[in-house]
């Protein structure tokens, strides 16, 4: 599998970009290619955050031409309907299962969602309120965290998949990898094909997957906004250049998975594990294939949400698009008695009844949300939110005192932590303090020199918390300019970056020439701006730090004190003969001043 780390940078992009997001999706099953922002978390008229279905339909076209615009009108209609054709379907469903208690509390409906993304017409479908909300923070839907359909890791490997992949089989796509196999064998189900009857259900909660089923967004509709699915490979590229993200590497691990997959299970019995199917809406999908697999990971990262310690797929709860100021969907206790557990979704302010109720997607940094939801807020790009980066420091292979470093790694670094990784990424953001642990690692990573007996044996249990704090200057010089140059690597990286995708338009009334950015490419370079400010940020922080380093307290004067030989002696008036001769000695110290240089 390490092979796959040297495929073409292109490929690594669309893996990467696909992977990003557990939270709640939009529904979607439009006919026409998609021009807003996400799926799972698409954007909402609002900078919508977490989810947003991807259910969109194009509802205009700048060319100005009668045809095109009549095309047009009929093309947002016919979209509109089958909007409200699924929504209906999936309402009717969602009926039954509260009148079933299957769903605890259900003060929404699914409707088409008035959200409109500030760079496009598009709809999708959303969550709306079946009746008025008094108050805010009131609960308008919690859901019993029960696994006949709810979809989650364990279920997916314990019951779905039992008996079908080894005990030990452990992807590298994780707990997301597992949601998108269960959701693959719903898409199955749907065809009259898949594992049937595992997780055993009731018929009304049946329905009600399959209706959800047939409201998610089709490939063709995640194709403009999910970056996993992006057509144009240089766009995935150009993601690649514009974050500090590692986007190839969750691309490679989502090919893995599915090859080994395919090549393991999928091929040998096609007719549980169909490579497409064909929904009752007559859209042809991918199912168990490697772009099916991916298909199916965009739907999980944008839709999924992590509550109670696991990664859920919660159906309809994942119907709620994204608003900044809105409340998170969080894990809780409903019933008679509040002992039952599951998740929760409160409004944030009043609503009117078919008012449309907005869910958090949290904060993120500008990558997470485009990689993960395909959109990037606008609150992330009006400073509302941390601009963020990632960095990673790493013990090279030929660091000096690389073994014991290694040990102290593994061993050292405390019960909470546990062992650590030669190599660690940080967030950096537009703050520009670094974070403490960062600094901390980049000590033990520089420490060389007169400062290496600290790696002596009888400071072994000591020496990650003497990184806490400057351990001379030497090396926090060292420590801070190597996270500079990291930091001006990146910069320097963005700055290089060439969109060559772009149109050159004629202005007519200047003659002069302006390039146009498709939607990718705005989208990505949203994403390198907002990354090159928390790193020029992290740098001027870090130089200001490197122009003060005298003005640091290092561990031989913390050491000095800790002995009480910070101060230099004094033999003046409060000496005294000690009664072997005319030698004062000194019985009074005066504070600080040491000035000995061990």
């Amino acid at each position: 599998m390490m092979s796959s780390l040297w495929r073409r940078s292109w490929i690594c992009l669309v893996v990467m970009a696909c992977s990003a997001s557990a939270w709640i999706i939009p529904n979607v099953p439009l006919m026409a290619p998609p021009k807003s922002q996400g799926h799972r978390a698409c954007q909402s008229s609002d900078k919508g955050h977490h989810h947003v279905h991807s259910s969109r339909v194009i509802m205009g076209a700048s060319d100005t031409s009668s045809d095109h615009a009549k095309t047009d009108d009929a093309t947002a209609t016919a979209a509109t309907a089958r909007l409200e054709e699924t929504a209906r379907a999936l309402n009717a469903a969602l009926e039954v299962c509260v009148a079933e208690k299957f769903i605890n509390i259900c003060a929404v409906r699914v409707a088409p969602s008035s959200s409109v993304g500030a760079d496009n017409a598009s709809m999708r479908l959303g969550l709306v309120t079946a009746k008025a909300v008094a108050k805010s923070d009131a609960t308008v839907l919690a859901i019993p965290h029960d696994d006949s359909w709810i979809l989650t890791a364990s279920t997916v490997q314990k019951v779905i998949f039992e008996g079908l992949l080894p005990d030990d089989y452990d992807g590298w796509t994780g707990p997301a990898g597992w949601l998108a196999l269960g959701l693959l064998n719903e898409m199955a189900k749907l065809a009259g094909k898949g594992i049937p009857n595992k997780p055993p259900r009731k018929a009304p909660l049946q329905t009600l997957m399959e209706a959800w089923i047939e409201a998610l967004p089709t490939p063709q509709e995640l194709q403009q906004t999910h970056p996993y699915l992006w057509p144009n490979e240089d766009d995935q590229e150009l993601l690649q250049s514009s974050s500090t993200k590692k986007l190839y590497l969750q691309l490679d691990d989502l090919e893995e998975d599915a090859n080994w997959l395919q090549d393991r299970l999928w091929s040998k019995d096609r007719s549980t594990f169909p490579e497409s199917i064909t929904t009752n809406g007559g859209t042809t999908i991918p199912c168990f294939s490697v772009d099916g697999f991916r298909y199916a990971m965009a739907l999980v990262q944008s839709r999924a949400v992590f509550v109670d310690g696991q990664l859920r797929l919660i159906p309809i709860m994942d119907m709620a698009n994204h608003k900044s100021s809105a409340n998170e969907v969080v894990g809780g206790y409903m019933g008679t008695f509040g002992t039952l557990a599951g998740t929760v979704f409160k409004s944030s302010s009043k609503l009117a009844a078919g008012q449309e109720v907005f869910a958090s997607y949290g904060p993120k940094s500008a990558a997470e949300y485009l990689l993960e939801h395909g959109f990037v807020p606008d609150d992330v790009v009006n400073g509302n939110m941390r601009a963020t980066a990632e960095l990673k420091a790493e013990l090279d292979a030929d660091a000096t005192f690389r073994d014991d470093k290694l040990d102290i790694l593994e061993f050292e670094t405390g019960s909470e932590l546990g062992s650590m990784e030669p190599t660690q990424t940080f967030d950096v953001d537009d703050s520009g303090e670094p974070d403490f642990a960062l600094l901390q690692f980049m000590r033990l990573v520089k420490l060389s020199g007169k400062d290496a007996f600290l790696l002596e044996s009888i400071f072994r249990q000591e020496v990650w918390g003497f990184m806490e704090l400057p351990v001379s200057v030497s090396n926090e010089r060292a420590a801070l300019t190597s996270l500079r140059s990291l930091c001006e690597g990146h910069i320097q990286d963005m700055d290089a970056v060439e969109v060559t995708k772009q149109q050159p338009q004629e202005d007519s009334s200047t003659t002069t020439t302006r390039t146009t950015l498709t939607k990718q490419q705005a989208q990505c370079k949203r994403v390198r701006d907002l990354e090159r400010l928390a790193l020029q940020r992290t740098m001027d922080y870090l130089q200001r730090d490197v122009e003060a380093l005298d003005l640091k307290e290092y561990y031989q004067e913390r050491r000095l004190k800790d002995l009480g030989l910070d101060s230099e002696w004094s033999d003046d008036d409060d000496s005294e003969e000690d009664g072997l001769g005319d030698f004062p000695v000194p019985t009074k110290r005066v504070p600080g001043g040491a000035d000995y240089d061990f």
